[in-house]
């Protein structure tokens, strides 16, 4: 399913513990969402999920997240199963 990952700091940027927020959203509303701290993030995007992204481009887009607090990435290609074994949690569409 393509789609969006949209991730943001939950926690304050003078935290000593930072927690980040992910969600992935596809056309027709469906999403998946997760909570977690910034090494299981990376683990995610670095490891556990296949992105489509050089590593260029992801390196740029985690330089973004750490140093603003909040990245979009748009055109993601993912299934759900990945999302899932990922350990996101699916919301279904409201309506």
């Amino acid at each position: 399913m393509d789609g969006t990952l949209d991730i943001q700091r939950i926690s304050n940027s003078g935290s000593s513990s930072e927690h980040y927020q992910v969600r992935y959203e596809d056309a027709v509303g469906e999403s998946f969402v997760g909570g977690m701290d910034r090494a299981e993030l990376e683990e995610l995007l670095y490891r556990k999920l296949a992105l489509g992204l050089t590593n260029e481009e992801l390196d740029r887009s985690v330089d973004l997240l750490f140093r603003e607090g909040r990245v979009t990435i748009p055109e993601i290609h993912l299934r759900s199963n990945e999302l899932a074994g990922a350990g996101l949690r699916y919301l279904a569409v409201e309506g």
